[in-house]
C-alpha cells in the first residue's frame, strides 16, 4: 500500500513513464501483509525539523516533501496490483513503513489497500477541517497517524496469536533509468520501542540491493530478517537510496509474502545457473568483428556480466572466430578479465561449451548459452541436452530470472578469482610432472575446520543446495530444511576452510556429524569440487577421529548413498578403505586398522 493520496500533480512534470521492456511481475503470491509505505526523511526529526531545516518542503497536510511529487499510480506497470507507485527521490529522502507481518490472503490484503485508497481523502478533508480550526497540526497529518496506529495495530494482532509467518520480504523495482541504483533495505526495532526496552535489542537487518535497468525483483527470506519481525516489538522498515543523489524508481512489491507452493516446487526442480558462455559477435557486441575491428558492447551487456559476476555466475565465450584478433579486442574493452576458459575457434559451440564445463568440471546443466543465431542456439540445443539456451535478444530478462541470481555471499563474490587461481595451480603442477603428492607438498594446503557459526549460513545454504560430485548423502537441503538442523545443538556441525600458496579456496565444505558411543557417524558431507583430488576428505576424516573425546572411536561411518553424480565421492571413499556395512547401509572403516594421516596437509582451526 502506498500514500497516494499526497502526490501533487503539479509538481510531476513527465507523467509519461512507461516500461521499455517487457517483464514478467510475480502473481503467485497465496498471502501477504498489509505495509503502508510513505515517503519520510533519512535525517527525520518531524516536527520541530520543519523550520529550522533547509530542505523542508511542506505537503498538503504539512509534513516534509522528501519526493519530488509523492507517490504516483502509475497504470503502464503491471503487476499484482495492476500499477506500480512512481517515486522520485530528492535529497535524504527514502519511504518507510510501519511493520507488520500478519498476513492475509493476497485478495483480501489488496481489497484492503483500495478500500484504505478510498478513504484517505475524506480522511484528509476531515483532518484539515480541525485543524483549521484548533490550528492543531496534528490534525493536518491524521490520515498519516491512523495508517501509522493501524500498523501497529496490526503487528499486535500478529504476535498475540502467533500466526504464520511470511517466508520471504518481495521486492520488484523498475528502475526506469539507463544506470543501476543502489538501494539500502532496513528493518529495524522502532526507536520509541528501543528507549522503552531495557533488554538487548536484535540488530537490525540491513541489505544492500543494486536495481539494474529494467526490471529486477529481489528477495529476502525470513531467516534473514526474523530477528527483528519476530521479537515481538514494533518495528520500521525503511528503502533508502545510497548517497545523496536522486533516483526515479516504479515500485512493483514491497511485501512480507507467503508464495505458492508449486511455484516454488517447479523453479526448484531447474538447477541455478552457474555459468553463463556468450558468443561475441552480434551479441556480447554490436556487429562482425572481422568486418568491423571497432565493434562496440552492445547494450546491457556489461551491466549483465557485472550483475553475474558479482554473484558468482562463471562467465565464459564460445566463439567462431579469429582468437588473437577477438581476444585483442576484448582486451581493449577492458572484458577480457571476466571470462573463463574462453573458446574462440571454428569448431561447433556444442564442443567447446562441453571443454568449457570440463575445465571448470561443473555439470552442463548448469550452463546457460548466449547467441544471436538461431541454428547455433539449435544446434547446442539438440548436443547437450541439459543446457539453456538463450536469445541475445532477451539478455535483459535475465537480471529478474530466478535461475541466473546466484548467492551475494563473499565466496560467491570471489569465484571466479577461485578458478583463476586453480588455473595457475594446474599450470605449476606440469612443473613436477607424475609427482602429483610432490606437487600438493609444495602448495602447502591448509585446511580450517571449524564450528558452524551463523555467518555462515549463506555459503553453507549454497553448498547443501547444490553440491552434486562431493555430496556423500546425495541429499540436498532446503533453507527451511537446514535450519532445524543447523539449530540442533546436539549435532556437530562443521564448515571447512580451505587456502595454499596460490590463494584461498574459501569456504569448501559443510559436515554434519554424530557420535554414537565408539562409532563416529557422519550424516551429511558436501564438499566442494573446487578442492576435489586435493585429499580435503583424508585430512578432515583425521581430524574427527583425532579429535579428543571422552570414548576412543573404533569406527567411522560414513552416509553414502550412490546418485549417478557423487561418483568421485564413492571414489574417494573406496580408496580409504571404506566398505559396505548393514542395516545402516553407507559405508564404514574399522580405524583399529585404518589411518587418515595427510602429512602434507596442515589443520587448524580460525576459532581457537
Amino acid at each position: 500500500m502506498f500514500e497516494f493520496d499526497k502526490y501533487e500533480k503539479q509538481l510531476h512534470e513527465d507523467r509519461e513513464l512507461a516500461p521499455q521492456s517487457s517483464y514478467e511481475a510475480v502473481r503467485d503470491i497465496e498471502q501477504m501483509s498489509l505495509l503502508m509505505w510513505g515517503e519520510h526523511c533519512v535525517e527525520c526529526a518531524a516536527p520541530s525539523c520543519f523550520a529550522s531545516c533547509d530542505l523542508y518542503q511542506s505537503r498538503p497536510d504539512t509534513r516534509c516533501r522528501r519526493l519530488t511529487y509523492g507517490m504516483y499510480r502509475n497504470p503502464r506497470f503491471p503487476s499484482a496490483r495492476g500499477y506500480g507507485a512512481e517515486v522520485s527521490f530528492k535529497k535524504w529522502g527514502k519511504i518507510e513503513a510501519r511493520g507488520n507481518t500478519l498476513l492475509l490472503p493476497s485478495g483480501v490484503a489488496l481489497w484492503t489497500e483500495r478500500m484504505v485508497d478510498l478513504s484517505a481523502p475524506l480522511i484528509n478533508i476531515v483532518g484539515a477541517f480541525v485543524y483549521r480550526i484548533t490550528r492543531d497540526t496534528r490534525w493536518s497529518y491524521l490520515e498519516h497517524t491512523l495508517l501509522e496506529r493501524l500498523g501497529r495495530w496490526l503487528h499486535r494482532r500478529n504476535d498475540s496469536n502467533s500466526r504464520q509467518q511470511p517466508n520471504l520480504f518481495l521486492l520488484e523495482v523498475y528502475n526506469p533509468m539507463d544506470i543501476p541504483v543502489r538501494m539500502q533495505l532496513s528493518m529495524s526495532v522502532a526507536s520509541a520501542a528501543g528507549k522503552s526496552s531495557s533488554a538487548q535489542l536484535p540488530l537490525p537487518f540491513r541489505a544492500a540491493v543494486t536495481l539494474p535497468a529494467g526490471y529486477s525483483r529481489h528477495e529476502f527470506h525470513r531467516e534473514q530478517f526474523s530477528r527483528i519481525t519476530e521479537c515481538g516489538l514494533p518495528f520500521d522498515i525503511a528503502i533508502i537510496p545510497d548517497g545523496e543523489g536522486t533516483a526515479r524508481l516504479v515500485f512493483l512489491a514491497a511485501d512480507f509474502v507467503v508464495r505458492a507452493e508449486a511455484v516454488k516446487k517447479d523453479s526448484s526442480s531447474h538447477p541455478k545457473i552457474k555459468c553463463v558462455v556468450w558468443d561475441l559477435d552480434n551479441t556480447l557486441w554490436d556487429g562482425i568483428l572481422l568486418e568491423n575491428e571497432g565493434v562496440g558492447l552492445r547494450p546491457k551487456v556489461l551491466e549483465l556480466l557485472r550483475f553475474f559476476d558479482e554473484r558468482g555466475i562463471l562467465l565464459s565465450i564460445a566463439s567462431k572466430n579469429d582468437e588473437s584478433s577477438a581476444w585483442r579486442r576484448l582486451e581493449e574493452l577492458g572484458m577480457a578479465d571476466y571470462f573463463l576458459y574462453p573458446q574462440i575457434n571454428w569448431l561447433p559451440k556444442s564442443e567447446n561449451i562441453k571443454a568449457i564445463a570440463e575445465q571448470l568440471n561443473i555439470g552442463l546443466d548448469t550452463f546457460a548459452f548466449i547467441d544471436d543465431n538461431p541454428f547455433e542456439l539449435e544446434e547446442v540445443s539438440r548436443a547437450l541436452k541439459g543446457v539453456t539456451c538463450v536469445n541475445a535478444e532477451k539478455i535483459a530478462d535475465l537480471f529478474s530470472n530466478p535461475r541466473y541470481q546466484g548467492s551475494t555471499n563473499e565466496d560467491a563474490r570471489k569465484r571466479s578469482q577461485f578458478y583463476r587461481e586453480e588455473f595457475v595451480r594446474r599450470k605449476s603442477a606440469t612443473q613436477f610432472g607424475s609427482d602429483y603428492l610432490g606437487f600438493l607438498a609444495a602448495c602447502e594446503i591448509k585446511l580450517f575446520v571449524d564450528l558452524y557459526m551463523d555467518d555462515d549460513l549463506e555459503r553453507v545454504s549454497e553448498l547443501v543446495q547444490r553440491t552434486n560430485q562431493l555430496n556423500f548423502s546425495g541429499r540436498k537441503y532446503q533453507r527451511s530444511e537446514i535450519l532445524p538442523i543447523l539449530a540442533n545443538q546436539e549435532i556437530e556441525k562443521y564448515v571447512l576452510r580451505c587456502t595454499d600458496n596460490y590463494g584461498s579456496y574459501g569456504v569448501v565444505g559443510f559436515c554434519i556429524v554424530r557420535v554414537e558411543e565408539s562409532e563416529i557417524r557422519v550424516e551429511d558431507f558436501m564438499l566442494s569440487c573446487r578442492v576435489q583430488g586435493r585429499f580435503i576428505e583424508q585430512a578432515f576424516f583425521n581430524y574427527l577421529v583425532n579429535k579428543p573425546r571422552t570414548q576412543k572411536p573404533e569406527s567411522l561411518w560414513v552416509n553414502f548413498k550412490p546418485t549417478g553424480r557423487n561418483i568421485p565421492a564413492q571414489q574417494v571413499l573406496e580408496s580409504l578403505n571404506f566398505v559396505p556395512c548393514s542395516p545402516d547401509n553407507g559405508l564404514q572403516v574399522d580405524l583399529n586398522t585404518q589411518s587418515f594421516e595427510c602429512n602434507f596437509i596442515s589443520v587448524s582451526s580460525m576459532q581457537s
